[in-house]
């Protein structure tokens, strides 16, 4: 008999007077060993949790914020290429082979990257991997330009969305999830869309499906419903985006049994006051706007929204908030609100997400029980995790418990074979090489640049367009090349298969060897910026159009062909986080020489 051990947290049962657990000490929640199958116990629902996947837009142009200098500073302003091509294939492997049991997904926020219509279209079309119903809460990067800030100028954000359809801004955002929701198949969906009476058109993209939708709205699942979704309800601002929110109920019992009620409080905390920006201006008084890549916030519309529910819930109920920044990233306003909350209503714990690290933090709040916050690190980024979240409750010993159990892609993987095979990995200095954005160049040109049109500009004064220096396009520019020669070495590896007739060619190419050729003279061009997006738009339909197979034996390559796709992705990973190539006590090092790899084992 196996037993699990996972990360849990003791919870008061107060089950209509029946069964009341014995007066305890203020205790602070820890690992602890518990094997739930000896009997005795009653399980709920499991959920999937991710978080942080950041889909990114492949086709932007050349942004002032995807300088080598601003990445030295932020790491994740620039990622390796093969991490943002390959994390939709991190997402899918994920949802498809690794979500175990779990009924049902939560994403805890930054889905997207640039908050662009098409990055959320792609993130829809994954979520629906598996056929699990999914819900999520909007992160910094779902609905603002670059997770940091709403600009006034929106012509920098309609770069950043180039060939990615319409920039999504905060209620726009809503309004696309929303409908997202409405194309799901699950009978609480269906009842929330006959009480809202808005059906997606047949061929309605999600955005015009969105423009349909009302701006204020809130529905209660029947006494009885089995879905999950128990509530929700949004506001749209649609002259100040910023403040918009949704907030949602998403309810864990298993229908018609015993199991314990804990229901997930599905909460906002990039609603904001006053417009988000960069860096406070400094000819403005107190109040400063908030950057909302460093600070969350949820105004008080929102927050009586989650009170009321919570005060005229069940007795019984024991609810789990979720955000996406972590407490102590709150504003003051907002962070007093939700700690009174948690201290004083029947709030178990709460989950959070935002740092791409993952962490566990007991807050002494004052209440009967140090208050517990599960932070989920970054499921494409590194340490590329998730977790599965599931309560038990035992009516004997007058315990419940609520489990987080962690998972790792590489951790995950090492068990498996067919991955991180030696000579998959790219050779040193090789024209793909994911290793040349391990770390960004200082540059002081480009923060004097931001500082001078964002801090130091009066208001009184229309700012200067920041346009992208001469950094931030050979950035751009060696992105693209990269992107192709990443095409380059999947053609490479795991040939087209001429039997199958569904290919969609690059145009003017019939066969792999002229998508080669024609990749190869594209990366030596310069200045040549649309050539190379119209050609990545041909690849990407070509890839995913594809099947693969050995020339010699006709046997398929399309299994080992995505095998290969999700170890570049956690070998760009691990080289972002390390920054560069350094070795750790657990790596398993061969050899690495420059234009070729002998051979690397990666254990952790």
């Amino acid at each position: 008999m196996t037993t699990r051990i996972g990360v849990l947290a003791l919870v008061a049962l107060l089950f209509a007077g029946c069964l009341k657990p014995d007066p305890a000490p203020r205790f602070t929640p820890a690992w602890e060993e518990f094997n739930p199958a000896e009997g005795g116990w009653e399980s709920n629902r499991k959920v999937l949790l991710i978080s942080d996947c950041q889909l990114h837009n492949l086709m932007s142009k050349p942004l002032p914020d995807r300088d080598l200098g601003i990445k030295a500073a932020a790491g994740t302003a620039i990622r390796s290429p093969q991490l943002d091509l390959f994390a939709d294939d991190v997402m899918r492997w994920l949802l498809a082979d690794g979500a175990d049991d779990a009924e049902a997904v939560i994403h805890l926020g930054d889905a997207i990257d640039l908050s662009t219509e098409g990055e959320f279209e792609q993130f829809v079309e994954t979520m629906s991997v598996g056929g699990r119903p999914w819900f999520m809460t909007p992160g910094n990067h779902d609905g603002y330009y670059f997770g940091s800030y709403s600009p006034s100028d929106m012509g920098q954000w309609e770069d950043a969305a180039y060939g990615s359809g319409e920039v999504l801004t905060k209620d726009l955002f809503i309004r696309v999830y929303v409908a997202a929701l409405l194309n799901q198949k699950s009978s609480c969906v269906t009842a929330m869309r006959e009480s809202l009476r808005i059906d997606p058109k047949p061929g309605e993209t999600l955005l015009e499906t969105g423009r349909r939708i009302p701006a204020d709205f809130e529905w209660h699942a029947p006494e009885g419903e089995p879905g999950f979704l128990d509530s929700i309800s949004w506001h749209i601002d649609t002259e100040r985006p910023w403040r918009s929110f949704i907030i949602q109920v998403i309810d864990l019992k298993k229908p018609e049994s015993r199991s314990i009620p804990v229901k997930l409080l599905l909460l906002d905390s990039s609603q904001y006051g006053r417009r988000p920006e960069l860096m406070p201006n400094a000819w403005e008084s107190y109040p400063l706007a908030l950057n909302c890549g460093l600070t969350g916030e949820m105004l008080p519309d929102q927050l009586r929204k989650a009170r009321e529910w919570i005060e005229q819930s069940d007795p019984d109920d024991h609810f789990v908030m979720v955000c996406h920044h972590p407490f102590e990233s709150l504003g003051a306003r907002t962070k007093s609100s939700i700690g009174w909350l948690w201290r004083e209503r029947p709030v178990t714990a709460m989950l959070t997400a935002h740092t791409h690290k993952g962490f566990f933090a007991h807050h002494e709040l004052g209440g009967e029980s140090a208050e517990l916050e599960i932070n989920l690190g970054s499921t494409t980024d590194w340490p590329m995790e998730w977790r599965y979240l599931q309560a038990f409750m035992n009516y004997d010993e007058k315990k419940a418990y609520i489990e987080a159990e962690r998972g790792t892609l590489v951790d995950t993987l090492s068990r498996r074979e067919g991955y991180f095979l030696p000579g998959w990995e790219i050779p040193l200095d090789a024209p793909d090489d994911y290793r040349k954005y391990k770390q960004g160049e200082v540059g002081v040109q480009i923060f004097f640049d931001f500082a001078w049109v964002y801090h130091l500009v009066p208001r009184w004064i229309d700012p200067p367009r920041l346009r992208p220096n001469k950094s931030a396009v050979t950035a751009e520019e060696a992105i693209k090349n990269t992107l192709l020669w990443t095409y380059w070495r999947l053609i490479q590896n795991f040939p087209t298969d001429a039997a199958h007739s569904g290919t969609q060619w690059p145009a003017g190419c019939e066969e792999d060897r002229q998508v080669v050729d024609r990749i190869m003279a594209m990366t030596g061009k310069d200045d040549a910026f649309e050539e190379k997006v119209a050609l990545l738009k041909d690849l990407a339909r070509f890839e995913k159009s594809r099947r693969t197979a050995d020339p010699q034996t006709g046997a398929s390559l399309d299994e080992t062909r995505f095998r290969y796709k999700i170890s570049q992705a956690a070998w760009a990973a691990r080289f972002e986080q390390e920054k560069g190539r350094r070795l750790r006590v657990e790596d398993s090092l061969i050899r690495i020489e420059k234009k070729k790899v002998l051979g690397m084992k990666m254990t952790k």
